[in-house]
């Protein structure tokens, strides 16, 4: 049940940003209380859920949140302290 209640949340979200989502003029918008980015948030958490990973094709979402691990220089002459 929950997975098929994903698929509908991902298909209504993404048929919302193909069609309602570009419209020129924000007196057609239907729903105002929904942006373009809480759908697109919506639809990326669903496909994500459902083992769909869609945040490599956007480059200004994380993906997971997690960062590289800075790498330490192997010899301390080359570390420049700045004071």
């Amino acid at each position: 049940m929950k997975r098929k209640l994903t698929w509908l949340g991902a298909i209504l979200s993404g048929l919302y940003l193909l069609t309602i989502g570009p419209l020129p003029f924000p007196a057609f918008d239907p729903l105002p209380f929904i942006d373009e980015a809480i759908a697109l948030a919506f639809f990326l958490k669903c496909t994500s859920s459902l083992g769909f990973d869609m945040r490599k094709w956007l480059p200004f979402f994380g993906k997971n949140g997690k960062s590289k691990p800075s790498q330490k220089p192997d010899d301390d002459k080359e570390v420049t302290i700045d004071v």
